[in-house]
């Protein structure tokens, strides 16, 4: 009887969010996963590296990697962002192509969908078209016939990531085309700290501060350390002009102090444990045109 027990076969697959900056494609990164991976926020290119997030359904892992944005940035971070959004889009088996129905240019979406399906022929691509919460039904319905046309596509969803309308019917279908084979990651994978936790402390400056300070600042997770009270988490918030700083540090420094403290909060209830952020402001000028800086940034390999 047990040589007729059977382990079910194991299915594995990497599924891309792709589509233009503030699809909402963050927000369904975290939905599908269940928890927050990816920073979120109103400004486009919050999100700068492919955030991995490894979840598992059953006997099925799937890792799911957020692109930054398919911006037209024209400098050396915007071209790092181009590149790798194109090399988690490579990679991917499936790709989910987000477009936001509240955008009133619709056609910018439309035609870098027709440019990735041309491209990456080969790859399985469903179309989800999210916000329909912010939007008249007729509005998703104009926006969603222009697609029709896309024979590739695999499937159609609505949804609204932030509610998360629609997207248990998205995830169901994802599951349903990944391959049969051994899961990649060991089970109950863990976060990468070091990118993941930058992330978190760069959602506070995009919330907190405006204008160009958040596109011209990165965060620099310098160490995590265990220690008998907790998580101690070393950050450089690196700006680059002299007069950034001041406006990170805010009066008294405490613009700094709430965002630390925000960025703690979230990072102590996802981890489930007590956590120490200690932030330190750096000025390194014009650090977007220096390899050096780009590296440390993460931008660039060394």
């Amino acid at each position: 009887m047990e040589n007729q027990l059977q382990e079910s076969p194991k299915k594995f697959g990497f599924v891309a969010i792709g589509g233009l900056p503030n699809a909402g494609k963050s927000s369904l990164l975290n939905r599908l996963a269940a928890e927050k991976v990816a920073a979120v926020s109103r400004k486009p290119q919050t999100t700068r590296f492919n955030i991995l997030a490894v979840k598992e359904f059953g006997d099925a892992q799937v890792a799911f990697v957020d692109t930054p944005g398919l911006g037209t940035i024209d400098n050396p971070v915007g071209k790092f962002l181009r590149k790798s959004s194109f090399n988690a889009l490579k990679g991917a088996d499936a790709v989910v192509f987000v477009v936001d129905v509240s955008s009133k240019n619709s056609e910018p979406s439309l035609k870098l969908a027709e440019s990735l399906i041309r491209k990456y022929e080969d790859t399985q691509f469903f179309v989800a078209f999210n916000k329909i919460d912010k939007v008249k039904p007729a509005r998703v319905v104009e926006v969603a016939s222009a697609y029709q046309t896309f024979e590739k596509v695999k499937d159609f969803f609505m949804i609204s990531a932030l509610l998360g309308h629609g997207v248990d019917v998205l995830l169901g279908n994802i599951l349903t085309r990944i391959p049969q084979q051994d899961w990649l990651y060991p089970q109950q994978n863990g976060k990468n700290l070091v990118r993941w936790t930058s992330e978190m402390t760069m959602e506070k400056i995009f919330e907190n501060l405006h204008n160009e300070v958040p596109y011209q600042t990165y965060v620099n997770t310098v160490a995590v350390q265990e220690d008998s009270d907790g998580l101690h988490i070393y950050q450089d918030i690196v700006v680059a002009k002299p007069g950034q700083k001041a406006i990170v540090l805010g009066k008294k420094g405490q613009i700094l102090k709430n965002m630390g403290t925000n960025a703690r909060l979230d990072i102590a209830k996802i981890l489930k444990r007590r956590v120490h952020l200690h932030l330190l402001v750096k000025v390194k000028e014009d650090w977007m045109s220096k390899t050096s800086s780009l590296v440390d940034a993460g931008f660039i390999e060394s």
